[in-house]
């Protein structure tokens, strides 16, 4: 995902992206318990939290270019800039005041801040006065947990150890699931009152905190 000078633009790549996230989604059901199902899991959590930083850098970007919203509307920053070492420079050091970039002027992606944590944004929002602010607060600041806990999700299946295991194993309480069941299958059992299962409700939080964003 790429920046874009319309921000619809970028709405349409993410809701792509998670289009094929939910085709593999399905045909892991189709597969029934097993490693391959597993496999297939631990792909498409660690995309969907890659798909959704993506999309926030390649968003801030935007802003930062001046995009234009879906309404129409230019986004102004308190720093424009077209150049996109300047505007990752400016959100480095806002959280690594003695990063440098390489002679060349590209910065290291590994000094980059955590752009699936929604307060990296909501902070450089503020830091840079863009005129879009309230439209970004709006939705990141639902209430929804997705944000807070398919990273858990994310990191079990980057690490697979037992405190991965466990730190996921106690969201399910939040859920109305019980605290025994798997990863996997928390992921594919409906929460409480939900009428679809927990890795498609994450999902659907990533692609409508997008589209209102990009509106």
């Amino acid at each position: 995902m790429t920046p874009d000078r319309r921000l619809r633009c970028l709405h349409k790549a993410l809701r792509r992206r998670v289009g094929l996230l939910r085709m593999l989604l399905e045909a892991a059901r189709r597969l029934g318990a097993g490693h391959s199902r597993e496999a297939m899991l631990a792909f498409i959590v660690i995309e969907l939290q890659a798909t959704w930083a993506n999309f926030m850098r390649s968003y801030y970007l935007s802003c930062m270019f001046g995009a234009v919203s879906g309404r129409g509307s230019r986004i102004r920053t308190r720093f424009p800039t077209n150049n996109e070492d300047t505007a990752i420079g400016l959100a480095i050091l806002q959280y690594r005041p003695r990063a440098h970039p390489r002679s060349h002027g590209a910065w290291r992606r590994r000094d980059e801040p955590a752009w699936h944590d929604p307060h990296t944004l909501l902070t450089l929002c503020d830091r840079f006065q863009f005129s879009n602010r309230s439209a970004i607060e709006g939705a990141l600041s639902t209430g929804d947990r997705t944000f807070i806990d398919l990273p858990v999700f994310r990191n079990h299946f980057g690490h697979r150890d037992g405190h991965s295991q466990q730190a996921v194993q106690n969201l399910a309480p939040m859920y109305g699931l019980p605290s025994y069941l798997r990863p996997s299958h928390l992921l594919l059992t409906r929460p409480l009152k939900r009428t679809q299962t927990l890795v498609e409700d994450f999902m659907d939080a990533v692609v409508f905190a997008a589209e209102y964003m990009c509106d």
